[in-house]
């Protein structure tokens, strides 16, 4: 049994690729995800840029699309719950089931081939009990988002030897009929509010105060000046360093679901269909992809031109993107 895999619009992490693969069997997807995924944040300790996962990550109960269970993996470890038949019974009820494995044991992963020990997410989406095998989908050894399957026996081996409290087994699946508030109305004043806070680096977890402690992030577009530092701090260190692709790889996925968003409000009149701001940031999402590309050849080759390159055009991003936040929230 397999249940419906989509190919996310958001995959550079994992806590957001699996939550939108099952929420995209959702009627109201399209809705719900125009009206987020637009504030993006950046955390210095670490160098690490993200989209506001507040509310909307893998980790948090508030996707208004999805129906979750939590369970807590050292619970379902000390109450003898046999973790094979909890993922064959999950799966056969709708469950997509995201947990935590140990890669060291799971093929086709980097960590499998190189004997590396890493605890990191999975989702299963389907099993084989004939050939007791589960059907998951990850980062494979290519670090591509990819469908691939396991063994039951090399599944639970590599589950025993990821438990802890700190983490949970998440069961996830697209509201029906029969859920609870299961539709979800596409939403131009939350659209709005994060382009705005977007031009105006607006720290949006600000807003979230009831339900947690707001993040440290420096938040919206003032996220190129920290990109800015991060690549003129590895220009200046001559120890080699490699650069992190995700940075280039997300700013990607914000552009391409941008053009996406504007091709909706279009078709839905809220902006003139002839509106040229899509087509600008059409060039901005080709301009982050072949930047991701350049960062992957400096990687590979340490030469410094590449990296000079980057720091001379993200300044002009910057510029370009700002302008058109700003005649978009002019015609909306």
């Amino acid at each position: 049994m397999e249940l419906e895999l989509h190919n996310p619009p958001i995959n550079c992490y994992l806590h957001h690729a699996y939550p939108l693969t099952v929420a995209m069997s959702h009627k109201d997807f399209n809705a719900w995800f125009y009206s987020n995924y637009i504030q993006l944040e950046y955390f210095i300790n670490g160098n690490t840029l993200n989209f506001l996962t507040y509310p909307i990550s893998g980790f948090s109960s508030l996707c208004p699309l999805l129906d979750y269970e939590r369970l807590d993996l050292e619970f379902i470890y000390k109450s003898n719950i046999n973790v094979i038949d909890l993922i064959k019974n999950s799966i056969s009820l709708g469950y997509y089931v995201m947990t935590y494995t140990d890669e060291y044991y799971i093929p086709d992963r980097i960590s499998y081939e190189r004997k590396i020990h890493f605890r990191h997410e999975i989702m299963i989406y389907g099993f084989d009990s004939d050939k007791s095998v589960f059907n998951v989908i990850g980062f494979n050894k290519e670090l591509k988002y990819s469908p691939s399957c396991v063994s039951f026996s090399e599944f639970e081996t590599s589950y025993l030897n990821s438990i802890n409290k700190t983490n949970d087994f998440i069961l996830m699946k697209a509201k029906d009929s029969k859920s609870y508030r299961p539709s979800y109305e596409f939403d131009i004043v939350n659209v709005k509010n994060l382009l705005t806070d977007y031009l105006f680096s607006k720290n949006t977890s600000e807003n979230f105060r009831l339900i947690g402690k707001p993040n440290n992030g420096i938040c919206g577009i003032s996220v190129y000046d920290e990109l800015i530092k991060y690549y003129q701090n590895i220009l200046n260190d001559d120890s080699g360093k490699v650069c992190d692709i995700k940075h280039f790889h997300l700013l990607y996925e914000h552009k391409k679901a941008m053009v996406s968003r504007l091709e909706y409000l279009a078709e839905n009149k809220y902006i003139n269909s002839n509106n040229d701001i899509t087509s600008i940031f059409g060039e901005l999402e080709k301009k982050s992809l072949n930047m991701r590309n350049i960062i992957m050849k400096y990687n590979s080759t340490k030469n410094k031109k590449h990296l000079n390159y980057i720091i001379d055009s993200l300044p002009k991003m910057y510029q370009i993107e700002k302008k058109a936040i700003e005649d978009l929230l002019g015609d909306l």
